[in-house]
């Protein structure tokens, strides 16, 4: 009986690799995003994106909050904590992003996140990779946790993003990826839809530690920060149970 499966399987997977090859010849590669062709001259090397795609959903601020990455409309010559950082201090050590929340970027996050595109989370994943490699490297996290969805948000869009994405990290960075840690106790209101006060006061007590497990350097993923306030949540209970946090995500959008 195992051998007739493990031969099944075979022939689905070659059928399966005949007819993405078959599909590359009839219909060219085309960005994920713009939907333009894709050719080696406007193709991002190792993402399905066109370079102009892949360029802006990597656009960096020309200076930034060292501890919550937060975009200063002008540049300094010393780095300084932004006044949200030097009046409530984050308990994470850093917040890093692959890019400013561009229109493309905007885009992106809201298809992946809203349009079922999960097929999206291996190129934006990619953007991570490409910009913070030396940053994750240099951490050298023990764990991989991603913002945790509510069972009823989980179900209604099929997939928690952060998921996707921290497994894409995890896989290139072979660091394991905790998904029963953290957990989201309550649906709360979309924090787009809601100002920094507001925001603070819908994750209130929303998180919760599931899953007891030694001190770790913890690596938060999430898809978009504005206000920080879910990043600063996870990472302060995070922390009250012995754990080093520093977050990475897709978009920075400014407060």
């Amino acid at each position: 009986m195992k051998f007739w499966r493990s031969l099944l399987s075979q022939g689905i997977k070659r059928t399966k690799e005949e007819l993405s090859w078959l599909s590359c010849q009839l219909l060219p590669p085309h960005c994920q995003l713009c939907r333009a062709p894709l050719t080696t001259i406007n193709s991002s090397t190792s993402t399905s994106l066109c370079y102009h795609c892949a360029t802006q959903c990597k656009t960096s601020a020309a200076d930034c909050c060292p501890r919550c990455n937060e975009p200063y409309a002008t540049s300094s010559v010393t780095r300084h904590y932004c006044s949200q950082c030097l009046r409530h201090p984050p308990q994470f050590l850093w917040l890093k992003t692959a890019g400013i929340y561009t229109e493309t970027m905007a885009s992106a996050i809201h298809q992946f996140k809203y349009q079922g595109r999960a097929s999206l989370a291996k190129p934006l994943a990619q953007c991570i990779i490409t910009q913070l490699a030396q940053d994750i490297t240099a951490y050298q996290p023990d764990l991989i946790i991603p913002v945790p969805l509510h069972s009823s948000r989980l179900k209604e869009r099929g997939y928690n993003q952060s998921v996707l994405l921290a497994r894409h990290l995890g896989k290139e960075f072979q660091i394991p990826v905790c998904t029963k840690t953290l957990f989201r106790n309550r649906p709360t209101s979309p924090q787009t839809l809601l100002n920094a006060t507001q925001r603070r006061n819908n994750l209130r007590g929303v998180f919760e530690i599931r899953q007891t497990i030694p001190p770790k350097q913890i690596l938060l993923i999430d898809d978009v920060v504005t206000t920080t306030s879910t990043a600063r949540s996870c990472a302060h209970l995070l922390t009250t149970h012995g754990h080093t946090v520093a977050v990475i995500a897709l978009g920075r959008a400014s407060l």
